[in-house]
């Protein structure tokens, strides 16, 4: 490859990120714009897919603005997504509703149904259970509450192959993403006739499966226009954001295990082979025949830009402003305990009727303390998610644990969760799905057979180590958040039932 650079485009929760990596896998540069999420309801989640090419175009616009290497020196492209984010669309492959996100809870009662009907047969043929938060119910909802949109249907696809299939003309996903939907069989290696029946639609109007490094097709040339690129460059189907995340960090060996801080959370391990666990969601990893399994959580970043507006009055808060003031607070903060329940949870609980709580407010508590124990909340529910890996085998063993995300550029949030799990941990702030998404097309390309290790292209990493009385100390309020959470969840749902009563 005798080209510059190739460019990784994320399609996040709240934000697409477009970044350049060169032929050495060293990152560029990197841009984002925000995308707008509705929520209409309490526990629902929804976006427009139409706004997120105008986001592309825009962090496009930003990241050549400050990069070194000029647009025609670009190779390829490739995509990651977010999870389990459907796109209907018409007959004109134009979307008939918003697409319900992956943290949306509304399908709870169709998830239910799944599990009663068919529970034995979707985890044995797709590694997962149902729940609210997996594309199948939340279509089964659309079918049953949006009769008139549903009847307009006539292709499905994921949020990163809507976007695929406007850049090349192709629809295609790759088997992670495909997973995610909750309609393939992984066994068999093809959408599943019988998931596919439940909602009486045909596996023809889902996208073809191929391989993450799969060359999809070329940039269009309006689509070249509008992103400021050349026509004709490949596109590479790519993954989901966590499975690119993982492959960024250069996790590459069964036990290798992440830590994943964006808008939800999540500890990951790679395991070798289809391992699923019904607490755990499983996806195949791009170096096969790896699986990644993840004890995911609902709100990690969700909580902190909540917590950043509800803290910042009218002007909000910065990040910045935010992790000072949780700073000028002491580890346990003075007592106080937050539950990140904002969107219900997953990971260990998958509870929809979850939701956030402070617990043992007082008056000699001030905003700093707030703050603090919202990260200390996080922290604490990637331990309660982690443990269900004791459940499902052993303890995790990895000597490291790597720490990837947006909230790894969170000097402070890091060091909370290298002390409630009192184990060194590597921090990796490059590591992202962006970044993931460019080293799959550099791979597709040829030129990055493997990913190497993280600081070998330049990708800065530091390494904590926990302080053993902090420890000691998140270890005990580790107790108390469980305990607290097992005194409110029939509270919780208590008032889930007087809301639909």
């Amino acid at each position: 490859m005798d080209k510059g650079c190739v460019l990784g485009i994320d399609i996040g929760t709240s934000s697409c990120k477009v970044c350049a990596v060169d032929a050495a896998g060293r990152l560029l540069g990197v841009a984002g714009t925000s995308c707008a999420i509705r929520s209409p309801q309490p526990g629902w989640s929804e976006q427009d897919p139409r706004e997120w090419l105008p986001a592309i175009e825009a962090a496009m616009a930003r990241l050549f603005g400050g990069l070194t290497c000029p647009r025609p020196d670009i190779a390829a492209l490739a995509l990651s997504s977010a999870a389990h984010i459907a796109v209907l669309l018409d007959a004109d492959d134009e979307p008939v509703r918003d697409a319900i996100l992956w943290n949306d809870q509304r399908a709870g009662a169709e998830a239910v149904r799944l599990v009663d009907e068919l529970g034995a047969f979707i985890f044995e043929h797709t590694c997962n259970q149902a729940s609210p938060t997996w594309t199948l119910p939340q279509l089964l909802w659309v079918q049953e509450h949006e009769p008139d949109a549903w009847r307009r249907v006539r292709r499905i696809c994921l949020s990163k192959d809507y976007v695929l299939s406007r850049l090349t003309g192709k629809f295609c996903t790759d088997p992670a993403t495909a997973v995610s939907s909750l309609l393939y069989d992984v066994r068999a290696s093809r959408w599943s006739e019988v998931l596919c029946g439940r909602l009486g639609i045909g596996v023809e109007i889902l996208p073809e499966v191929a391989p993450v490094t799969e060359r999809v097709g070329t940039l269009l040339p309006a689509m070249a226009d509008r992103l400021g690129l050349p026509c004709g460059i490949p596109v590479i189907v790519g993954t989901l954001d966590s499975v690119a995340e993982t492959y960024c960090a250069g996790a590459m060996q069964p036990g290798d295990c992440i830590i994943r801080l964006g808008t939800g959370g999540g500890v990951q391990v790679l395991r070798e082979g289809p391992a699923g666990h019904p607490k755990l969601i499983s996806y195949p990893y791009p170096a096969v025949p790896l699986w990644l399994s993840q004890a995911g959580t609902n709100a990690c970043g969700a909580s902190i830009e909540w917590a950043m507006r509800a803290l910042g009055g009218a002007a909000g808060m910065s990040a910045e402003e935010f992790s000072h003031l949780a700073g000028t607070a002491a580890p346990g903060s003075d007592g106080l305990f937050f539950h990140p329940y904002l969107l219900g949870e997953r990971c260990p609980h998958w509870d929809g009727s979850l939701r956030g709580s402070f617990f043992g407010l007082s008056l000699a508590h001030g905003p700093q303390h707030l703050a603090r124990a919202v990260l200390e909340g996080i922290a604490y529910s990637l331990k309660d998610a982690a443990s269900v890996f004791s459940e499902h085998e052993r303890e995790i063993e990895a000597p490291v644990m790597t720490v990837v995300g947006g909230g790894a550029k969170s000097a402070i949030l890091t060091r909370i969760v290298c002390d409630v799990f009192g184990q060194p941990i590597q921090v990796n702030p490059d590591a992202d799905s962006a970044y993931g998404a460019a080293l799959l097309a550099l791979e597709s390309m040829g030129m990055l057979p493997r990913p190497r290790d993280p600081g070998a292209s330049g990708r800065h990493t530091s390494v904590l180590l926990p302080d053993p009385e902090t420890s000691r100390r998140y270890a005990e309020g580790f107790v108390a958040y469980r305990a607290i959470h097992e005194r409110l969840r029939d509270c919780y749902h208590d008032a889930a039932i007087s809301a639909k009563g």
